[in-house]
């Protein structure tokens, strides 16, 4: 998975997003690749660009990690743009309309696996939902040792969301979503 970071900008982000020749180069060279897929690769407000880079076969378009509407959502399943949608439920359009969205695109044959990158209660919030739809097959969530680590992310927690030793997050069976809040 290569994500070029091009959906949305951040206070002090200078340069310019990179224009569609060259993101139609990249995609062209990570299908030789055989990368699963190419993640925010334009603005997102380019939901034509995003169409047609995912018209061409073999490499999958993910994006929506951080629309702030429904309506944004909603133009990229107009426009059928993308086979991955990544929005998360706490940073994004919230647990009822992404759940919704997620059952939409998965019974087009979409992919539905947030962009989680939040704290624990956003993780578990969309591991749960992600597992409620059948999303997947992966979940992004913050893990960036040394500065970002389980601890640190989920401070607030009595015990840190961690992966397994296979590399896979199991959904807690506790009340809510599963977790206690540190004493």
């Amino acid at each position: 998975m290569v994500d070029l970071n091009q959906g949305w900008r951040m206070p002090g982000d200078v340069s310019p997003a990179l224009d569609e020749a060259a993101v139609g180069r990249v995609a062209a060279r990570l299908r030789e690749l055989d990368v699963f897929w190419l993640e925010e690769p334009l603005p997102r407000e380019n939901v034509k660009g995003y169409a047609a880079l995912r018209g061409e076969d073999g490499l999958r378009i993910a994006g929506g990690e951080m629309a702030r509407t429904t309506q944004e959502l909603e133009a990229f399943e107009a426009a059928d743009a993308l086979d991955v949608y990544q929005p998360d439920a706490v940073l994004s359009v919230g647990i009822l309309r992404e759940r919704e969205l997620a059952e939409r695109v998965t019974a087009r044959g979409h992919l539905f696996t947030p962009h989680t990158w939040t704290n624990g209660i956003g993780l578990l919030a969309n591991l749960h939902l992600t597992a409620g739809v059948g999303g997947g097959p992966y979940l992004e969530f913050p893990y960036d040792p040394p500065g970002w680590t389980p601890e640190r992310r989920d401070f607030m927690l009595a015990e840190p969301v961690r992966v397994d030793s296979q590399g896979f997050l199991s959904v807690p069976t506790a009340p809510g979503l599963g977790f206690e809040l540190a004493g």
